[in-house]
C-alpha cells in the first residue's frame, strides 16, 4: 500500500514539475516576443539567447539536470544552428523588403517579435522533452532535436490556422 502511495506521490510531483516548466517557458517566451522588438537587430539576438540560457537555467534547475554555463551556451547555440528560427525572420524580412521596400519597417516590427517568442517557445518545448526523457546537457543532440523542432513547429502553424 505504501508503495501506491509513492506512485501517486511521484506523479503528482512529475505534474507539478511539468507545469512549473512550461510556466517558465511561457514567460521566457512572452519575454522574447518582447525582445524582438529591439531596434538594434545583433543586440535583440544577444538578448534573445541570454533569454533562452535563463530559461534553460530555469528548466535544468526544475528537473534537477546539472548545470554549467558553458554547457548551456552549447546546447542553445547548436539549437539555434540546427533550427534557426530568427533567421528564418531576417529572411523572411529581407524577402518581403525588396518586394515592398516601403513597408519594411512595418514588416520587421510585426515578424520578429513573433519569430522572438515562438523561438524561445519551442526551445523550452524541446529541453521539457529532453529532460524529461532523461537527457542532461551532455546528451543533447541536435541532429535529434531538428525532427523535433519541425514537428512542433507545424503543429503551431496549424493550430494558429485553426484559432485564426
Amino acid at each position: 500500500m505504501a508503495s501506491n502511495s509513492t506512485v501517486a506521490e511521484t506523479n503528482v510531483n512529475a505534474a507539478d514539475r511539468t507545469e512549473q516548466a512550461l510556466q517558465a517557458v511561457r514567460n521566457h517566451s512572452v519575454l522574447g516576443g518582447a525582445l524582438g522588438l529591439v531596434p538594434i537587430p545583433p543586440m535583440g539576438v544577444a538578448l534573445l539567447i541570454a533569454n533562452g540560457l535563463k530559461m534553460v537555467h530555469k528548466l535544468s534547475t526544475i528537473y534537477g539536470v546539472e548545470f554549467k554555463e558553458d554547457w548551456g551556451k552549447a546546447a542553445i547555440g547548436s539549437f539555434l544552428a540546427a533550427c534557426g528560427t530568427y533567421s528564418i525572420s531576417s529572411r523572411l524580412v529581407w524577402g518581403l523588403g525588396t518586394i515592398l521596400p516601403f513597408a519594411m519597417p512595418v514588416i520587421s516590427v510585426v515578424t520578429r517579435p513573433v519569430f522572438g517568442g515562438a523561438l524561445v517557445y519551442l526551445m523550452g518545448k524541446i529541453f521539457i522533452q529532453h529532460f524529461e526523457s532523461g537527457g542532461t546537457f551532455l546528451t543533447f543532440n541536435p541532429e535529434k532535436v531538428r525532427e523535433h523542432y519541425e514537428n512542433l513547429l507545424a503543429q503551431d502553424k496549424e493550430a494558429a490556422s485553426e484559432s485564426a
